[in-house]
């Protein structure tokens, strides 16, 4: 059951955090494209990976030292190591250490928190070499000429766009402070999720998250067909 959790939390963590990192990506690539010494870097495709590689596991781990360099200046010593700032890594760790019959206090506090920092650091930087390869397809195909676009890139374009509007504007409602039992609500258009309370109650609402893939299945469509007239008045300037 906790696999299913993990993978959920994990999608969902794909999908907002790449909502805003995949524009970055792309306003990077083309900035970069100007610019002879930068495009040098970024033209680079295993280059461009690796450097994205490495900001998602530098970002993690100078987080997680951050946060006990706070942690220790605040109390002068680190007894408790909250796992839930890890998010879906954190609690990853405790499930496989119920599994294997065994707990954080008995393997080490500070054992199992440096597991966690480890595997989001990882996985971090594997997401995000998906992201970076994803902005550099994005970027190859909208600097070809209108001919060589295919109605299916030109989908998946739009595709990834809509959902990562979608993603931005769900954003807020996750970053928003909310008490440990008020059972808020999250999802625009549509609510998708319940964050529950102490007594439980979180989960996700089927309804939402269907209403919300279908608004960005049909504003992608959409995009599509706009794409297509302006580019079908672009060849025939170009004629």
């Amino acid at each position: 059951m906790w696999v299913f959790h993990v993978a959920e939390s994990l999608i969902f963590h794909i999908w907002l955090s790449g909502s805003i990192l995949l524009p970055c990506m792309m306003l990077v690539r083309w900035g970069a494209a100007k610019r002879k010494w930068l495009n040098r870097v970024t033209s680079r495709r295993r280059l461009w990976l690796w450097i994205w590689g490495c900001y998602g596991f530098a970002e993690v781990t100078l987080l997680a030292g951050l946060f006990l360099w706070r942690t220790f200046l605040w109390a002068g010593h680190v007894t408790f190591l909250p796992f839930d700032v890890l998010g879906w890594a954190g609690s990853t760790v405790v499930a496989i250490l119920s599994v294997l019959h065994t707990t954080p206090q008995h393997l080490g506090i500070g054992v199992v928190f440096v597991l966690g920092v480890a595997l989001r650091a990882v996985a971090e930087a594997a997401i995000d070499c998906g992201l970076a390869a994803a902005a550099w397809w994005v970027y190859s195909l909208i600097a070809r000429e209108p001919t060589a676009q295919t109605w299916i890139k030109r989908f998946g374009i739009c595709m990834l766009f809509s959902a990562c509007v979608l993603g931005v504007a769900n954003s807020p409602h996750f970053w928003r402070e909310t008490c440990f039992d008020c059972f808020a609500p999250h999802g625009v258009p549509f609510i998708w999720f319940n964050e529950g309370g102490f007594a439980g109650g979180s989960g996700f609402i089927w309804t939402g998250v269907v209403g919300n893939s279908v608004t960005a299945l049909a504003v992608a469509l959409l995009l599509v067909l706009v794409w297509k007239r302006i580019a079908a008045k672009t060849i025939k300037r170009a004629h």
